[in-house]
């Protein structure tokens, strides 16, 4: 697990889940009660493959980095 550069992370754009912007920010309130307990899962090339609602909350937590776990598929 690293912490990676949130400009560096991109969604997956035929991601089937919709994340509306009241849950987003219910993520955003329990990471800033909490805080990450599970990181954004990438491939190599910063894709999200799972955590595209803690990506967004991370945004509107305005982060500089999340963590981040890669993998390789």
């Amino acid at each position: 697990m690293e912490e990676r550069d949130i400009n560096t992370i991109f969604p997956y754009e035929k991601n089937a889940k919709k994340h509306p912007e009241r849950q987003i920010e219910q993520i955003a309130n329990s990471i800033r009660e909490f805080g990450f307990n599970q990181p954004v899962v990438v491939d190599k090339q910063g894709i999200i493959i799972v955590g595209h609602g803690r990506y967004y909350a991370g945004l509107l937590l305005k982060r500089l980095t999340v963590p981040t776990l890669v993998v390789d598929l």
